[in-house]
């Protein structure tokens, strides 16, 4: 619902007129409703060529004077006060059974409810009712990250965007703020009904969008969801869920009838199929896209299963528990057993390797055990066989996937590039500088890679694959650059990574607009609006003050100069159950308490400074290192 109201003091009147627009040449009426002498509403209806329905229902309430209706629109004449009140519906349904269409659900009727509805309220009830339910959101993480100077502070924001973006500039870090709050922002915005937030989230200009304003499945969607855990919005990952949940019916009647098409490229050479998994991209219809995408299962079940890792939730756990089973599926029909030699003792051994695929979105579309599927493959695993013991469930299942994550083949460093192969060849069969980081999917977002941990030849591989992929390019591949940088610990190239996606965009340039809205390079005539790069760069922010997995939080792990004369950030949200508030100075942290929200320890890294903690579920503890 969109409400405006129009009042001013010293007298005075409003007079004017109201047209309403849809988008696909639509017909306004007058309303059908008796109406009073300073009311009237007007409407409109359709069918999309798939048959959804919409409607929407506008509604004026003067004060005073006469408002009226016809064929045009509204009218309304010597109104002291002018409210209006615009509600939209549609009779889509996160259902598959019905085709994700309700046929009982009449969209007008339910506009003009909606609109009767808040047309009962004061204007002082509606914007304190939405205030209120905002910052009930909002308001659960505060963002400081060191003062601006007061002639930065003077500036209009796209001034202030040039200004920081010259050669040369100081950091400005009340803006970098405001460019985090703003993604928690948009995800509050975009994410609270039954479907996620897509490649241009709530904010379309037109009918014919790029991308057809779908869920890109390899990267985007998931960064859109990257977000709201971390910046203390859990409530707003639901959406994802959901439509993960909705859609997965159909998505395993797509794979069991088409994947296997002799038409498909990556088809299983077995001739099994079993479970489900995606195209590149979706949509709410249950339909797929551009071209099959075996390992998509996989990574979306890895935000599934992070949010998990967050909430500790069980009942959460249990809902989307059979789409990681499904998943699972799917690639046990899939995998091949191949026999490799060990380039160090000459030995043979067998191994299982993902069949024809693409490391997306470049190289060859027949290469088996791409390194990009192989890692999602051992993450899956291991993350089903961790719900599966969570939740007391098929354990003979979770046995065999046990025994198949084992004989996994798992990527080489490359003994000519020393880059972590991206195939399963020590030659780079892509675009070294290509946009996506398919074969660090395992370092970032997945854990099988780990800077503590890992291997120092490996983390060495990783960190020459990263500086081989450059750091230019669009918003997206910045913020997942950021991301695994601050993974490595290295502050300054995170830094300017999110310092580059600030870059105003000019001449349809990449980079920020003046909305901040992350604007992406079509072509020579052309630019978009892409939103993940909006969610991903705050993402990347809050990697820098702080990262998790479920027993270690590491805080400060790159922070960047421009950051570290002071601060203060509080709401973050920690895997294992744990939110987190930090302060510190001078590079060092001064103080952190650690709530539990369900978790029961963990330990808390700062440099070389260990504790371990333990709290029961809402508890906390404060700490000064």
């Amino acid at each position: 619902m969109i409400a405006i109201q129009l009042s001013q003091t010293g007298g005075g009147s409003y007079s004017g007129s109201l047209a309403l627009h849809g988008m696909h040449g639509d017909t306004s009426h007058a309303g059908g409703l008796p109406e009073p002498l300073h009311a009237a509403t007007c409407h409109f209806e359709g069918a999309l060529p798939n048959g959804l329905k919409y409607a929407a229902n506008v509604l004026a309430l003067g004060g005073s004077g006469e408002v009226r209706s016809d064929a045009n629109g509204l009218r309304f004449a010597n109104c002291d006060t002018l409210s209006i009140i615009v509600c939209g519906g549609t009779n889509y349904t996160p259902e598959s059974a019905k085709h994700f269409m309700d046929s009982s659900l009449d969209p007008l009727v339910l506009a003009t409810r909606k609109t009767l509805v808040a047309a009962g309220q004061t204007p002082a009830t509606l914007l304190h009712t939405h205030v209120a339910d905002y910052r009930s959101l909002f308001d659960t993480m505060r963002v400081d990250l060191g003062p601006s100077t007061k002639a930065q502070r003077a500036m209009d924001t796209w001034t202030r965007l040039k200004a920081r973006a010259a050669a040369g500039a100081a950091p400005d870090p009340e803006l970098e703020a405001t460019y985090l709050q703003y993604g928690r922002y948009l995800t509050i915005a975009g994410s609270r009904d039954s479907l996620p937030t897509g490649l241009q989230g709530l904010w379309l200009e037109s009918n014919i969008s790029p991308w057809m304003a779908d869920y890109h499945n390899d990267i985007n969607i998931q960064m859109n969801y990257w977000l709201p855990d971390r910046a203390g919005l859990p409530s707003c990952f639901e959406p994802f869920t959901d439509y993960c949940i909705s859609q997965v019916d159909a998505w395993t009647t797509a794979t069991r009838e088409h994947f296997n098409d002799p038409r498909s490229s990556y088809r299983n050479s077995s001739g099994k199929i079993a479970g489900w998994t995606v195209g590149i991209s979706t949509n709410i219809y249950g339909g797929g896209g551009w071209r099959w995408h075996p390992a998509g299962n996989a990574w979306l079940c890895n935000n599934l299963w992070q949010h998990y890792q967050y909430t500790l939730d069980r009942a959460y756990l249990a809902r989307v528990y059979p789409l990681m089973k499904g998943a699972c599926e799917f690639w046990e029909s899939r995998l091949l057993e191949v026999s490799v030699k060990d380039p160090a003792t000459a030995q043979t051994s067998k191994v299982l390797v993902d069949d024809a695929d693409w490391s997306p979105e470049h190289g060859p579309t027949d290469a088996r055990g791409n390194t990009y599927s192989q890692e999602w493959v051992w993450d899956l695993f291991e993350n089903y066989r961790q719900a599966s013991a969570l939740l007391g469930k098929d354990r003979d299942y979770a046995a065999t996937i046990t025994q198949l994550q084992a004989r996994l083949y798992l990527p080489q460093v490359s003994p000519k590039t020393g880059w972590l192969e991206e195939w399963m060849t020590p030659d780079d069969l892509g675009e070294h500088e290509h946009r996506h980081l398919s074969p660090l999917v395992g370092f970032f977002p997945g854990d099988r890679i780990r800077a503590e941990s890992s291997p120092p030849a490996l983390i060495e591989s990783v960190t020459r694959l990263l500086e081989a992929r450059g750091t230019g390019g669009y918003g997206w591949a910045c913020a997942w650059r950021a991301m695994c940088w601050a993974r490595l610990g290295n502050a300054a190239k995170a830094y300017d990574l999110i310092v580059t996606n600030l870059t105003p965009s000019e001449h349809l340039t990449n980079g920020t607009a003046k909305n901040l809205f992350d604007m992406y390079n079509l072509d020579a005539k052309n630019d978009a609006f892409q939103i993940d790069a909006n969610f991903g760069t705050p993402t990347a922010m809050l990697e820098m003050l702080m990262s998790s997995r479920p027993g270690e939080i590491t805080l400060l792990p790159a922070l960047p100069t421009a950051w570290a004369a002071s601060g203060t950030v509080t709401g973050m949200a920690a895997r294992g159950g744990f939110q987190v508030d930090l302060s510190w100075k001078q590079g060092k942290v001064t103080s952190v308490t650690v709530r539990s929200v369900g978790g029961e320890q963990t330990v808390l890294k700062a440099g070389t400074w260990t504790r371990p903690v333990r709290l029961g579920s809402g508890e906390s503890i404060t700490l000064t290192p």
